[in-house]
């Protein structure tokens, strides 16, 4: 073998060395896609965001942790409309990647973390603690904008990950949300009482009528 080599000529050994040269180079750094550039600058755009910032090596927390607790202490259109409102510019900033993008950019981890946490919480916020009458009370303090918001981040986890995904992040959903409100007791000494799941007192379709999931976001 190392007589070959020796055999070769010095530019052809060259030429080898360089395709060599690059072909390791593209197995250590992959090429940077149209969907990477689109990441970068969706980090950028989100940075104090959902991604931290940092101040003379400080890492500073995201407003949306802020945001979210503020959210769910408060529970009325004030206390959430700074959380709405990250919640919305995430799904805006995914919304102007191209198509082939969009699974890519939300499978960021705080972005996925951030719009899949962000659905729920509409979703249980007009739930409340027991099943709404069918109608307008599903919406629970939510208006116009508040559903709008909604109907734009499902707009987006669809297009990310398809009819099928939306169900399967509805069901996950809709399993959680309870069906009775939690019992109360004066006695310290009795063990809490878990209050039922709306799947084991509603039929699906019962559910779905009475959640937030059943909003026509067309007309938003």
């Amino acid at each position: 073998m190392e007589n070959f080599i020796n055999s070769l000529p010095k530019p052809l050994l060259a030429f080898l060395a360089i395709l060599i040269g690059i072909g390791v180079f593209m197995l250590v750094s992959p090429p940077h896609t149209v969907c990477d550039t689109q990441e970068a600058t969706l980090r950028e755009l989100q940075k104090g965001n959902i991604f931290p910032t940092e101040v003379k090596k400080n890492k500073i927390p995201p407003t949306l942790v802020r945001a979210k607790e503020a959210c769910q202490l408060g529970n009325s259109a004030g206390s959430c409309y700074e959380y709405f409102m990250v919640l919305k510019k995430v799904a805006d900033d995914v919304g102007k990647a191209s198509g082939e993008c969009t699974a890519q950019l939300f499978n960021v981890n705080e972005v996925k973390s951030a719009l899949n946490d962000g659905l729920e919480l509409m979703v249980r916020l007009a739930w409340g603690t027991k099943p709404p009458e069918p109608g307008l009370e599903r919406f629970g303090w939510m208006q116009d904008a508040e559903i709008a918001i909604f109907c734009r981040l499902k707009s987006i986890y669809i297009r990310a990950n398809g009819e099928e995904g939306w169900t399967a992040l509805r069901q996950r959903v809709t399993a959680k949300l309870p069906g009775e409100e939690a019992p109360f007791s004066t006695d310290p000494t009795r063990a809490t009482v878990e209050p039922k799941k709306a799947t084991a007192v509603l039929p699906e379709r019962e559910i779905w009528n009475r959640s937030l999931f059943s909003v026509r976001c067309e007309t938003y």
